[in-house]
């Protein structure tokens, strides 16, 4: 199966696909007072103004020639230049998965009660209690 290379469309036939192109978007970021910055958005092909390199703000770092390092979280690879700005390409991403808690289903959810009543369900005090009588004492 044909896939363009420039816009990932699977199943294409030479001379019947009309590319549009490259699509470029930015890398945003977020300021995190204390705790440094995060990478919002990470896309995969972005277009970056020249200038973007001498800003002292502008959390990157080049551990090569040819490689863009934003906030110690993402890798571009340069790809080319045109009109006074650089092509990036997304190569690694060292991002922490979102973590994102669906809903439980009925049945995940009557699961979770019949273990709970297994292990605590007895009718019985969770630790073993000792009942203390002051009039007992000598």
């Amino acid at each position: 199966m044909a896939v363009c290379t420039t816009c990932r469309q699977p199943g294409i036939t030479p001379g019947e696909h009309a590319c549009p192109g490259p699509r470029y978007e930015a890398v945003t970021f977020t300021r995190h007072k204390g705790q440094g910055i995060t990478v919002d958005a990470a896309p995969p092909r972005v277009r970056m103004d020249v200038r973007v390199l001498v800003d002292r703000y502008a959390y990157l770092h080049m551990p090569a020639a040819d490689r863009i390092v934003f906030a110690d979280q993402v890798v571009y690879r340069i790809t080319g230049y045109e009109d006074g700005a650089l092509l990036l390409e997304l190569v690694e991403d060292w991002r922490p998965a979102p973590t994102v808690q669906r809903p439980l289903t009925d049945e995940e959810a009557a699961a979770i009660k019949t273990r709970w009543k297994e292990q605590h369900g007895n009718g019985q005090a969770a630790h073993p209690v000792t009942v203390l009588n002051r009039e007992e004492q000598p």
